[in-house]
């Protein structure tokens, strides 16, 4: 038999008793310090459907979750596979993870087959040779719009409710009915029809400063808040470049301990070429050059000297972000990339 975890029950080596409902619910709240989601700040939505699902999961002895699967959407950086690695770390089952550089189905089964090893629940053959039965787990693919149109036709029986099956090109049969899938892309409209119907959204967006804020006061708990919050001012809606901005702060301040952090901040800041709007060089290339008229989309990188990818990617998308305190500063129009009124209103402020 498939080795698998199991958290209560007769199988339970501990004899641990199924948790009652209150204690069910107390291990999904954000206010539990303990509980994983709790690292996970902004997003309410998204969280609460998890919440239920993980709520689901700890009804079972092996926290099966396989009731409903998820497609997670958000610009890049937005936290879509922090999320998943932070669900399966709440329920406690194994987290497997593709990229779009998966080229099989093979490939697929040899990467869950290393993690589940990791994880001492190793896979092994059961009722006939090379067929394998997947213990309980969460298996996430980012950015599937980039994946191999194969490997989706594989992906197709494996992710359906009454399926479940995964047969590689070499002819191994995979059992994934204990199988929670959850696909991630930045792009929705690229989503393959045939996922939409059996995978529920779950929406991100870029985060406010003071969320961001938040985020990396509980990495870096010796920072003051209002100085975290300074960090967000100068890398606002991405997390992870306030992160990098916050470690490289640390670095120069231990260089200098007598010296401020608000300092230290700007200094780095105004290093990294991002002026006192908290605005990057390349973002106020492209704010000056909309501040003339309509881009089209195929013109912009040209116009900031980037990659068409990198534009599309990484650049754009802070623009175009609608958040809590910051407003829009760029849309899309049929003549392509234009400001917003309160893009208009920002370039000229810092125009002065």
């Amino acid at each position: 038999m498939q080795r698998q975890k199991v958290f209560f029950g007769e199988n339970d080596p501990w004899c641990r008793q199924e948790p009652t409902i209150e204690e069910k619910k107390w291990a999904v709240s954000r206010d539990n310090p303990k509980c994983p989601l709790n690292n996970f700040i902004g997003n309410d939505k998204a969280i609460k459907k998890l919440q239920a699902a993980a709520f689901t999961a700890f009804g079972h002895q092996n926290h099966l979750c396989r009731e409903i699967a998820f497609s997670i959407f958000g610009p890049a950086s937005s936290g879509k596979t922090s999320l998943v690695k932070l669900f399966s770390k709440t329920i406690g089952i194994p987290f497997i993870e593709f990229g779009p550089q998966i080229k099989s189905s093979e490939d697929i089964l040899k990467e869950i087959s290393r993690v589940l090893s990791i994880e001492n629940t190793p896979l092994v053959e059961f009722k006939r040779r090379d067929y394998f039965e997947l213990p309980p787990s969460v298996i996430f693919i980012d950015e599937i719009h980039a994946v191999s149109d194969n490997v989706i036709q594989s992906l197709l029986k494996a992710t359906e409710f009454s399926d479940g099956m995964l047969v590689t090109e070499k002819g191994k049969t995979v059992n994934c009915h204990n199988v929670c899938w959850m696909i991630a892309t930045t792009d929705e409209g690229m989503l393959f029809d045939a996922f939409r119907s059996r995978f529920s959204p779950l929406y991100l967006t870029y985060l406010s400063k003071k969320e961001i804020g938040s985020i990396v006061k509980m990495n870096y708990p010796e920072i003051p808040l209002s100085d975290c919050e300074l960090i967000a001012f100068y890398n606002s809606r991405v997390v992870r470049k306030a992160l990098e901005f916050a470690r490289y702060v640390k670095m120069v301040k231990s260089m200098s301990s007598d010296r401020d952090w608000s300092d230290v901040i700007k200094e780095v800041a105004s290093d990294e070429g991002i002026d006192e709007f908290g605005v990057s060089k390349i973002h106020r290339s492209v704010l000056d050059a909309l501040s003339n008229g309509a881009v089209p989309k195929n013109r912009m990188p040209i116009i900031v000297g980037r990659k068409k990818e990198e534009v599309e990617r990484y650049v754009m998308p802070w623009l175009l972000a609608d958040t809590e305190d910051s407003k829009a500063l760029v849309t899309v129009s049929n003549k392509g990339y234009v400001l917003t009124d309160a893009g208009v209103k920002f370039h000229l402020k810092i125009a002065v």
